[in-house]
C-alpha cells in the first residue's frame, strides 16, 4: 500500500510539472517579442521609405503664394466675389495621378515625369526641381492613395487591406486584420513582396525582436501575408482529440483511485 501511495505521489509531481513546463512553453509560442529575462531593446531609428511603383495612385497637390502660376497644376471650385470684390477660389486638393506601365505620371505642363522607383520623399523634391521655372518657391506633398497589402491563413479577418498611410509595420499590418487567432503560427509568417519583377519571400518570427531588423518589419505596396496554421490546427479534426479525451479521461481515473485508497487508509 505504502508502495502504491508513493508511486501516486510520484506520478502527481511528474503531472504537475509537465503541466507548468508544457504552460511556459505555450507560452512563449504565443507571445509577441519575446524578452527574455535581463534583455534590453535597443532603439534604432528607421529610415524607412517606400518605393513608388507602376500602378501607384499618386495624390499630387502643388502650393505656392502666386495663384495665377499656380492654375494649371490645381483643380478649384466655388468661384464668387467676397467683400473686397476678389475672387473667392477653394482649392478642391490634390490631383490623382496613376504611374504607368513606364513608370510615369502625365503631369500637366511637365508632360510625362518619370516616378517609379523614387521614394516618396525624391519625387516630392525632383516635381519641386522640375516646377521651379513655371512656379516661383513651390510646395509639393505627394499621397499615395491606394496602398494595399493581402492577410491570408490564420488570422481573424484576412483578405485585402488599403490604408491611408505608406509606412506600415508587420505587426499594424497584423493588426489590421484581426490579429492572428490561436491556430496561427507565429514564429513562422511568410512575406511574399515583388520587387523588380522578382518575388522575394521573407519569414518572420514574430514572437523574436529580431524582426525589428527584417527588411520586411516594414510592409511594401501590394505584399502579401500568409500565416501558416500551428501544431493544434493541423489536429483539429482528426483522432488527436480523441486520444486527448481519452488521456485526461484515465488521468482523472487514476486520481480518483488514488484519492479513495488514501482515504481509506
Amino acid at each position: 500500500m505504502k508502495k502504491l501511495i508513493s508511486l501516486g505521489k510520484l506520478a502527481l509531481s511528474i503531472l504537475f510539472l509537465s503541466i507548468s513546463l508544457t504552460s511556459c512553453k505555450i507560452r512563449e509560442r504565443l507571445v509577441y517579442l519575446h524578452n527574455p529575462v535581463g534583455d534590453t531593446t535597443q532603439i534604432v531609428k528607421n529610415t524607412y521609405s517606400p518605393i513608388l511603383r507602376v500602378d501607384d495612385q499618386l495624390s499630387i497637390m502643388v502650393g505656392g503664394s502666386d495663384q495665377e502660376a499656380l492654375a494649371p497644376f490645381q483643380f478649384f471650385s466655388g468661384v464668387g466675389a467676397n467683400g473686397g470684390g476678389q475672387q473667392n477660389m477653394q482649392m478642391m486638393g490634390g490631383i490623382n495621378y496613376l504611374i504607368d506601365i513606364n513608370g510615369n505620371i502625365n503631369f500637366p505642363v511637365l508632360g510625362f515625369v518619370h516616378l517609379a522607383g523614387k521614394t516618396r520623399l525624391e519625387a516630392v523634391i525632383y516635381l519641386q526641381e522640375q516646377l521651379e521655372q513655371y512656379v516661383e518657391n513651390p510646395v509639393v506633398n505627394i499621397e499615395i492613395k491606394n496602398f494595399k497589402f493581402t492577410v491570408l491563413g490564420q488570422v481573424k479577418a484576412p483578405g485585402i487591406h488599403t490604408v491611408s498611410t505608406d509606412r506600415l509595420t508587420i505587426l499594424e499590418a497584423i493588426g489590421k486584420a484581426g490579429d492572428l487567432q490561436i491556430t496561427g503560427l507565429r514564429n513562422n509568417v511568410l512575406v511574399v513582396r515583388e520587387m523588380n519583377g522578382q518575388r522575394i519571400e521573407y519569414r518572420l518570427d514574430l514572437t523574436n525582436k529580431s524582426i525589428y531588423n527584417s527588411p520586411a518589419f516594414y510592409i511594401c505596396q501590394n505584399d502579401v501575408i500568409y500565416v501558416e496554421p500551428n501544431f493544434t490546427a493541423n489536429f483539429q479534426g482528426t483522432n488527436f482529440q480523441t486520444y486527448t479525451q481519452l488521456g485526461t479521461t484515465l488521468v482523472s481515473i487514476f486520481l480518483s483511485v488514488f484519492t479513495l485508497i488514501t482515504l481509506t487508509k
